[in-house]
């Protein structure tokens, strides 16, 4: 090739390499909890709290009524940051980075702000199917064969080991859990952890979480039976799956999803989003089978076809400079 040639290869393989690096980065993340997977917090009911703050996402299917900081660990504008699939009410806090919408009417003080986003009446989440969905996933969960070793001490402590490298499965009583003064989770760190906790109503009240190996972003724990749950005095570390549950939270924080029938309370909320690995469930788990994917075709990611066209670009234009250079020969 001339010097010219190359300079021209050049120009063409620089924004190849950067689109198709920009492309591969762009694959979207496994939903794992169906439309609850992007927030913080996910009430099917009505959620009241008031002076605490949910540092991710908030969506309720019916009433919010929220004296708070909403969406404060987002980054750049998000969306929907809080949807009320009935009445909205917020005072004395903020919505950061993004919108607030709801499906009834809206009390809004004027003390609350939307710098980067609006307030607008709609109902983008179908509340019923993702309650149906979530339902389907706890029930389902809760009858999957246990892994590891589960010990519960005499003085009140529990102790879960994992075995599996990819996946584990703990059954704990809710009497248990209830007593408890120390919490211990042992793990390979490539391991998702769900912890199947059994009972009506069940207290998670003044004790610590010790997760080693694997991480909180990798644990669920799932009250398939609960209908009431109350926490106080204590940091949760991974995510809550409890769609039947009424949770009263004060005093502490949950570091993860909160997927619950309602909520009330003080505690915090942190955008610890569960990113586990779970199996899909079968469709007799559903009431009314969900509507299944599209099968999927054999075609480009979308954030990769602007770097197929690239590379058309530049074989036409090496056909073009070698013709060029054979009619001068």
């Amino acid at each position: 090739m001339t010097s010219k040639t190359y300079y021209v290869w050049g120009l063409v393989a620089a924004p190849i390499v950067v689109t198709l690096a920009l492309g591969f980065s762009a694959r979207a993340n496994a939903v794992e909890l169906g439309a609850a997977s992007d927030y913080n917090v996910f009430v099917l009911g009505d959620i009241s709290q008031q002076y605490t703050d949910i540092e991710g996402k908030l969506a309720a299917g019916g009433n919010v009524n929220f004296v708070g900081g909403l969406g404060s660990r987002l980054s750049g504008n998000s969306g929907n940051v809080v949807v009320a699939g009935q009445n909205l009410s917020l005072s004395n806090g903020q919505v950061y980075h993004g919108n607030a919408v709801y499906g009834g009417s809206a009390n809004v003080s004027g003390n609350v702000g939307f710098p980067q986003g609006t307030l607008s009446q709609g109902n983008p989440i179908d509340f019923d199917a993702a309650g149906e969905e979530l339902r389907s996933l706890s029930e389902y969960l809760a009858t999957l064969t246990p892994t590891g070793n589960t010990t519960v001490q005499p003085w009140g402590a529990i102790n879960l080991s994992g075995s599996g490298t990819a996946f584990n499965v703990f059954n704990l009583a809710g009497s248990d859990v209830s007593k408890t003064n120390y919490f211990e989770i042992k793990g390979d760190a490539n391991s998702t952890i769900v912890v199947n906790i059994s009972g009506k109503d069940v207290s998670l009240q003044n004790f610590g979480f010790n997760i080693i190996g694997t991480n909180k972003q990798k644990v669920i724990y799932n009250f398939y039976e609960a209908t009431n749950l109350t926490a106080s005095g204590i940091g949760i570390e991974g995510s809550i799956l409890a769609p039947l549950a009424n949770f009263n939270f004060n005093n502490g924080q949950v570091n993860g999803n909160v997927v619950v029938a309602s909520l009330t309370g003080n505690g915090e909320s942190h955008n610890y989003l569960f990113n586990g690995d779970l199996p899909d469930v079968p469709t007799k788990y559903y009431t009314q089978p969900p509507t299944p994917a599209p099968t999927p075709t054999q075609v480009p990611e979308p954030a990769n076809l602007p770097g197929l066209g690239l590379i058309g670009v530049a074989f036409g234009l090496f056909r073009y400079k070698r013709n060029q250079t054979t009619c001068l020969k």
